[in-house]
């Protein structure tokens, strides 16, 4: 073999042995990782892969689990997260992908053997569960945004304070989280800040310049010779300190409240107007002058005192008004209240406490003045009877028989009220009659009363004044009406017809009132017949159906 073949065989084979050599050498280290690897702080050089992912879960282990701080920027608050229940963990597998593998790139060769690499962990982050956990976590640091006020309740003035409302900044907090996590114990996320409508310089000015001076101290009201004061805790409470849109805070007033607060302190500076009075005097009705009074105009009241509030004399002058009486003596004389239009008296038996509750009633009526186009209702002028109001218990009649009961025996003033305004030739508007009949009544021309479910009720329905006139006596209830005399009116009685026997009845029950007469019942139809100038003007016809009256035997069981 010539020498030039002999030096290419040996230069072939050395060509061969050294890929084998390099062959071999990409496959060692193709098997480990590279010698100088560090994660994290953790070297893992020369380990093969299973012994690298071994020592990184030990070795991490505890930064894994090591909560992250973060700090809301420029609060001095702070939230923790649990990196396992906020979405973070760490890939081991994945921090070793392309540090072990076989290749021929002698620069990957060479740096196994020699290089230093320096590899962060990798992070695997469900930013759904971060953002959650981190949404969650600053609802309790968060501070809401408070709107300052100022509130002058019983003239006192408090302040609360405005503040704004401070709140993490989720997407800042997640970004900042997601590149820091697990190399660094904490970062500073930012905030988001809402300011208050109204800000405190704005509530220090309005308290400055209007609610310490409107609350300083009383105001003096003068009207002519005389004043009265007002002090803050009674007008206080009609000022509100609202804000408008553009965050000014100012008073707003209810100058109705204010008006009623001026009227209230100058009280005692009015002298009230007194109505004019018709009256029954040496028999004969006499009108009683209506009397001029004193009053105070409070017309620019609310205005004045709104200046006064934040004035350094704390002063206002009213001036004084004449005021009319209601009802004037030009509207009395202007009633026709000058003679006698209807008359009716009534005879009732002996019975002391029957007699105090029919006196009482009558002296409550009389004088009472019904005005035209006026109802007078029985019920509405006696009120309710009630012992406080001096009435006894006497008989009246209940569901057919005759109970004791607080003002018994008001039934008779009913059938007096009723006849005057028959005869006075009124609306007759509302009546009832006895259940069964009473012989010292009218048949079909009485009424009966009881608190609160029956009552007598008529109508002025003439131009004039009614005046009212009634009064017990001679064992009677007299009863008069006093006004212009228009009409004639006559009472025509129909005959008793439809008579329905009464019974005899033994009750044993406690309490039982004994009932002496037996009465048959019947019905009866009255007419009235109203004449004016000599001609009928109308006629009314009223039927009462009675029922009889059984006599009551009380006996013992």
């Amino acid at each position: 073999m010539p020498e030039w073949g002999r030096i290419a065989l040996r230069s072939l084979l050395a060509v061969v042995v050294l890929c084998g050599v390099y062959l071999g050498l990409a496959w060692w280290t193709g098997r480990q990782v590279p010698s100088q690897v560090v994660v994290e702080g953790v070297s893992i050089g020369g380990l093969g892969p299973e012994e690298a992912v071994e020592r990184l879960t030990r070795e991490l282990a505890d930064t894994a689990k090591a909560p992250i701080r973060v700090d809301l920027a420029d609060t001095g608050t702070s939230i923790a997260l649990e990196p396992s229940s906020a979405g973070l963990s760490i890939d081991i597998p994945g921090t070793l992908d392309g540090l072990v593998g076989f290749t021929l790139d002698p620069t990957k060769i060479w740096g196994h053997l020699s290089g230093r690499v320096e590899r962060p962990v990798r992070v695997v982050v469900d930013e759904p569960r971060l953002t959650a956990a981190l949404t969650e976590k600053a609802r309790a640091v968060e501070t809401p945004v408070a709107e300052g006020g100022i509130s002058l309740a019983a003239g006192k003035v408090v302040t609360t304070p405005a503040r704004p409302g401070v709140a993490l900044s989720v997407s800042d907090a997640v970004r900042k989280v997601s590149q820091g996590w697990p190399r660094v114990p904490s970062v500073t996320a930012d905030v988001t800040t809402t300011q208050p409508t109204v800000s405190q310089a704005r509530l220090d000015e309005a308290v400055r310049t209007f609610a310490t001076p409107a609350m300083s101290g009383p105001i003096t009201i003068v009207v002519g010779e005389r004043s009265a004061t007002l002090t803050p805790d009674q007008f206080s409470g009609a000022i509100t300190m609202a804000a408008d849109s553009a965050g000014a805070i100012a008073p707003v007033f209810d100058k109705e409240a204010l008006t009623g607060a001026v009227v209230a302190a100058t009280s005692g500076m009015i002298t009230p107007a007194k109505d004019a009075r018709i009256i029954l005097e040496g028999g004969n009705p006499v009108v009683q002058p209506s009397v001029d009074g004193v009053g105070v105009d409070t017309a620019q009241a609310a205005d004045l005192l709104i200046g006064a509030m934040v004035s350094p004399t704390r002063k206002i002058t009213l001036p004084s008004v004449l005021t009319k009486a209601t009802f004037t003596t030009e509207a009395a004389q202007a009633l026709g209240v000058k003679q006698i239009v209807a008359t009716f008296d009534s005879a009732f038996p002996a019975n002391a406490d029957r007699t105090v509750n029919l006196t009482t009633a009558a002296n409550t009526i009389n004088g009472t003045l019904i005005k035209p186009g006026e109802v007078f209702s029985l019920n509405g002028v006696l009120g309710e009877r009630t012992a406080a109001k001096g009435y006894r218990e006497a008989g009246m009649i209940l569901n057919g028989r005759l109970v004791q009961a607080t003002g018994g025996g008001v039934s008779q003033i009913s059938t007096v009220v009723y006849n005057l305004a028959w005869f006075a030739g009124v609306e007759l508007t509302q009546h009832q009659a006895h259940s069964f009949y009473i012989s010292r009544y009218p048949a079909g021309r009485e009424a009966t009363v009881n608190w609160p479910t029956i009552d007598n009720k008529w109508t002025n329905t003439t131009p004039y004044g009614i005046l009212v006139q009634m009064w017990v006596s001679g064992g009677q209830v007299h009863g008069r009406l006093w006004s212009t005399k228009l009409y004639d009116v006559e009472a025509v009685a129909g005959p008793r017809t439809n008579p329905r026997p009464g019974k005899v009845i033994t009750d044993t029950q406690p309490g039982c009132v004994p009932q002496n007469s037996l009465v048959a019942g019947f019905d009866i139809t009255v007419k009235r017949v109203i004449r004016q100038g000599g001609a009928v003007l109308k006629t009314e016809s009223y039927t009462t159906k009675y029922d009889s009256e059984n006599k009551i035997v009380c006996a013992a069981r």
